[in-house]
């Protein structure tokens, strides 16, 4: 298990989420670990469809997905150009669905030796309507998972 050779690292593209990127940097260069950075963006809600008479306006949910996923695509390219320079693996993985369920998906599919992750510090009312996807991680992870609040 350690040094860790796979290290997930999920980002919704925040100040803190780099913080976790840059902790995985160091353990990348100093144990040759591949970086598998992740965005897991929230689904985007299908609704019922509308009478063809009530409107003549549609949205193809199905080409925005693509569009997102390109988007995160490109940001998580420009996230490794910037913050992951000389680590010689990493890999690219966007995911639509729950944050938490995404994040731990992919941790099992990849089989990751750890995750290193940003928790937003959230406290009080925040916390318990928002939950905590640092948290949720933490509790149902099978490997050891890195909760870094901010880059010192």
């Amino acid at each position: 298990m350690f040094p860790f050779k796979k290290i997930l690292c999920p980002t919704d593209f925040s100040e803190a989420a780099l913080c976790g990127v840059k902790m995985a940097r160091e353990m990348a260069l100093r144990f040759e670990s591949e970086v598998i950075l992740l965005n897991v963006h929230k689904p985007i809600p299908h609704l019922p469809s509308p009478r063809m008479e009530a409107s003549d306006i549609t949205f193809d949910i199905s080409s925005y997905e693509k569009a997102v996923i390109l988007d995160a695509q490109h940001s998580l390219a420009e996230i490794r150009d910037e913050f992951l320079e000389g680590v010689s693996k990493t890999k690219l993985k966007v995911h639509i669905g729950h944050p938490s369920k995404g994040i731990l998906h992919v941790a099992e599919e990849e089989g990751v030796d750890a995750i290193f992750m940003a928790t937003h510090g959230r406290t009080g009312l925040s916390k318990i309507m928002f939950g905590s996807t640092a948290q949720r991680v933490l509790r149902r992870a099978t490997c050891p998972v890195m909760s870094i609040r901010s880059c010192s």
